[in-house]
């Protein structure tokens, strides 16, 4: 028998709660860790490549953890997640304020703040919200993924004052003690698996709706445009219930044999690299162009309130226009802002320039979750989400080394971000070549 519709559809307030999470997971980790540079350099001796080594660190283990956690988000096992990640989180930062080497703090930050943010911030909403939503998933990402940049437009400015005051090991101490005190109430009492727990259907669609609208997908399904099949396909039933676009389920096996799944972990990573390096790397670049500590730190705001704005407006555009495609102008747009920076502007442009890369770069989730649901389906979400992240790790250890690196060889930034054009130019035609229906799978032999 069906579950009864619940008479108040809870997604919305899961997505309230999912911006959050997300403002708690990234605010305070890559959000402010660009704060914590020069004070690690001041006591412990740290080099650009050293705090790029911490960020590559923290990449890798991000996406190690990430087909685990993947594989428990798809058992319906979000909010158990997400409370583990949120503890894992506060004790890694409790345990960083005592650090007294790099290689300690590096390992704090590193693995546990890594592991513990992959488990309460994007990847574990974003599979709530594809859970949620079907018709309207863009746009449920999209203000998700608004969480993400919108931490760092209060933490990273308080953190700068923080440490001005108490030093930066107390304000580490306090970051550990709001990450319980907001993330784990949050997930608790905002946060639910799947609708089919409460009753409810995606989208707060009765039975008799979602079957209407799988009707209605069949019927624009046998158009001759292909995108516009591929739109219509993702208010079917079997996505409202979860199977996705494909009857059969997709396996790991499935997915290492997909060349479209290549191509889209291949075209991703390095994407999300730059957003990390950027992040890491945006108040020290502020710095080096002649500005104060106080007012590098303020970079943080354009550049996160750009990325506030950004998922709403292309995740709801996610919903009308394919993600591959989108991804494409978010690249070019990328490409322009970084070699704009290399230019050294003066500081008004610079944050102009951040905003941009902000608003491109907190859209990337949005984008991202809508392209994976349409290419493999809801029920292979976290699958396919982390599994896409191994595959990438490579790609996202080396990237914030080879930035770092290059700054200590030149003085200048200009290189790292020459090496970030050239990568997000193989990213955009890779992204250009998935298909605009679902993936395709391997023949059998």
């Amino acid at each position: 028998m069906s579950p009864a519709p619940h008479p108040a559809f809870s997604g919305w307030r899961i997505c309230g709660a999912a911006v959050l999470t997300q403002a708690v997971a990234i605010g305070f980790t890559l959000g402010s860790v660009g704060v914590f540079a020069a004070p690690l350099a001041k006591d412990l001796g740290a080099t650009a490549t050293q705090f790029n080594v911490g960020v590559s660190v923290f990449s890798l283990m991000m996406n190690l953890s990430m087909p685990f956690i993947g594989s428990q988000l798809d058992r319906g096992r979000i909010r158990g997640v997400m409370v583990a990640g949120a503890c894992l989180l506060a004790l890694s930062l409790g345990a960083m304020s005592q650090a007294r080497t790099l290689w300690q703090v590096g390992l704090c930050f590193g693995v546990g703040c890594a592991i513990g943010m992959a488990m309460l911030g994007p990847m574990s909403s974003s599979t709530a919200m594809a859970n949620w939503f079907s018709r309207l998933r863009g746009r449920a990402l999209g203000i998700a993924n608004m969480g993400g940049p919108a931490g760092p437009i209060v933490i990273a400015p308080a953190a700068a004052w923080a440490i001005g005051a108490f030093g930066w090991r107390a304000t580490l101490l306090g970051f550990a003690v709001l990450v319980v005190a907001i993330g784990v109430p949050c997930v608790l009492l905002g946060i639910l698996d799947r609708p089919s727990d409460v009753g409810q259907f995606p989208d707060g669609e009765a039975a008799a709706d979602a079957a209407g609208a799988a009707n209605a997908s069949s019927m624009a399904s046998d158009g001759a445009d292909p995108i516009a099949s591929t739109l219509a396909s993702t208010s079917g039933m079997e996505s409202l219930l979860g199977a996705g676009p494909a009857a059969v389920a997709w396996t790991g096996g499935g997915l290492a044999r997909c060349r479209d799944f290549w191509f889209l972990a291949l075209a991703a990573a390095p994407f999300a690299a730059t957003g990390i390096v950027m992040s890491a790397n945006a108040i020290p670049y502020m710095t080096q162009i002649g500005a104060s500590p106080e007012a590098a730190a303020l970079v943080v705001v354009p550049q996160s309130i750009g990325a506030v704005a950004g998922p709403v407006v292309f995740g709801a555009l996610a919903d009308r226009i394919h993600p591959r495609l989108l991804f494409v102008g978010l690249i070019a747009a990328l490409c322009a802002g970084l070699c704009g920076l290399v230019l050294e502007p003066s500081y008004a442009v610079a944050l102009a320039l951040f905003t941009v890369i902000g608003i491109v770069g907190g859209s990337m989730m949005a984008v991202y979750g809508a392209l994976v649901a349409r290419l493999f389906g809801v029920a292979a979400f976290g699958q396919v989400l982390g599994t896409a992240a191994l595959v990438g790790m490579p790609i996202l250890f080396a990237m914030p080394l080879l930035f770092g690196a290059a700054f200590d060889a030149t003085g200048s930034y200009a290189r790292g971000f020459f090496i970030l054009v050239g990568t997000l130019t193989v990213a955009a035609l890779l992204f250009a070549s998935l298909p605009s229906g679902e993936a395709r799978r391997a023949r059998a032999a």
